[in-house]
């Protein structure tokens, strides 16, 4: 199997699994396993030194920014730093160029997400929603969402 191939097979099943585990992860156990977010950010990082990352530096900025503004939400309870590593380990696998409707798809999928509570709270379901949203579902929904028509998803 030559490199290229090995590289496509590699990112294209690594990224999608690592982002259902992360969203089944935080729906069920209200947690996003660091091993989730190490397993992208070891990938991305071997897809960068073998050089199928064209734009590292612009990818490593807006990650960067991600998560200090990810941190920065954590710091005030808004969101959980699990939440704030995995949109920072997402914005890496996705081009720069995705990056506005990333964020976009995120604050419509948490949106999505606030609705879907708000009916469970209603029906009387939403026992663990009481203490706020696994928010690592939109993140990882809009990552999904995303992901196919990335550069590296085609590596």
């Amino acid at each position: 199997m030559s490199p290229v191939l090995l590289a496509e097979a590699f990112a294209s099943i690594l990224v999608p699994v690592a982002l259902v585990a992360a969203l089944a992860s935080d729906l069920s156990r209200r947690t996003i396993p660091n091993i989730v977010v190490l397993a992208l950010l070891l990938g991305f990082a071997a897809l960068a030194f073998l050089g199928y990352v064209d734009d590292l530096p612009l990818r490593l900025v807006l990650a960067g920014a991600v998560l200090c503004v990810g941190f920065a939400l954590f710091s005030e309870d808004v969101i959980g730093a699990g939440d704030a590593k995995l949109a920072a380990a997402t914005a890496l696998w996705l081009d720069p160029t995705q990056f506005p409707l990333y964020v976009l798809l995120c604050g419509a999928m948490g949106a999505l997400l606030v609705a879907a509570a708000t009916v469970a709270r209603q029906q009387g379901w939403g026992g663990r929603l009481a203490r706020g949203l696994p928010y690592g579902v939109a993140l990882a929904t809009a990552g999904l969402a995303l992901f196919p028509y990335s550069s590296l998803a085609l590596a």
